[in-house]
């Protein structure tokens, strides 16, 4: 009876599980399409802040001797394989590279990687799960990130992140964003008399920096999504195999259950006809 209860329960906690599986499936199957659908636009609006940047020209000097500043870019939930033990790894190795002591951390799955090797973020962000998410998160992150390299705390920027590769599969990527160097035109456009030089440089350089780590959080968005999807499948057929073992148990328990009650009846019946 206790092993017939024991796989009982067993088939109610699988399922369970598996309910609340499906149901994060579904949720990252929803934000991976959202991120998809958003790439193709964002990429376009920063192409043409390229050839904005180029068509004025701006070129941001290294700040001498002002160390470089690291963002690195992973997740707040779990169930995405090794998205982030990847990413965690690949930013400790270029925050040695780049000697960075300025690192700013988009969510809190990869900061106990870091403080293991004596790397304490300056700002931590958390991580969007989705696009609206997404927008609030940059909003502050590029007006830190920002501050900081006028203010020279930091000569440049990297930026660890994943680069979708298809669902299930990503590349940790390292790519520079600050200082801004464009290709300077040999006739650069005739400034216009009714905005100063330097802000209409700053404004520019703003917008830039704000679609390049747009970009860069939707693919990541897209990465970390699709990491989910083919976990949830993997654990979904584990949780299936799991549950038809389990029921075949539990049909062994019932039916050795029934035979031991018969032959408890059998042996019962004979003692009686012994003592009379």
């Amino acid at each position: 009876m206790k092993r017939q209860q024991f796989f009982q329960h067993r088939l109610q906690t699988l399922s369970a599980l598996s309910d609340a599986i499906g149901a994060t499936r579904s949720l990252s199957a929803h934000h991976f399409r959202r991120a998809r659908q958003a790439l193709p636009a964002a990429r376009q609006y920063r192409d043409e802040m390229n050839t904005i940047v180029n068509e004025i020209g701006i070129h941001q000097p290294l700040h001498p001797g002002t160390p470089a500043g690291m963002l690195v870019i992973a997740s707040d939930l779990g169930l995405c394989g090794d998205y982030n033990s990847r990413l965690s790894h690949l930013a400790v190795e270029e925050v040695k590279k780049q000697a960075a002591e300025s690192v700013y951390c988009v969510g809190r799955r990869s900061r106990s990687a870091l403080s293991r090797h004596g790397i304490v973020p300056v700002r931590n962000y958390d991580a969007p799960a989705s696009l609206e998410g997404l927008s609030q998160t940059l909003l502050g992150l590029a007006q830190d990130v920002m501050e900081d390299y006028l203010a020279m705390k930091i000569g440049s920027l990297h930026v660890v992140s994943a680069g979708f590769e298809g669902v299930g599969h990503f590349a940790p990527l390292s790519t520079q964003v600050l200082p801004i160097d464009s290709v300077e035109r040999a006739s650069p456009l005739r400034r216009s008399s009714y905005i100063d030089a330097n802000d209409l440089t700053t404004v520019v350089a703003r917008e830039y920096l704000y679609i390049t780590l747009y970009e860069i959080l939707l693919d990541a968005l897209s990465a970390e999504h699709g990491m989910r999807l083919m976990a949830a499948e993997s654990a979904l057929e584990w949780l299936e195999s799991t549950s038809t073992t389990t029921v075949r148990r539990l049909t062994s328990a019932k039916s050795e259950a029934a035979t031991q009650e018969l032959l408890d009846i059998v042996a019962g019946g004979r003692k009686r006809l012994q003592l009379e």
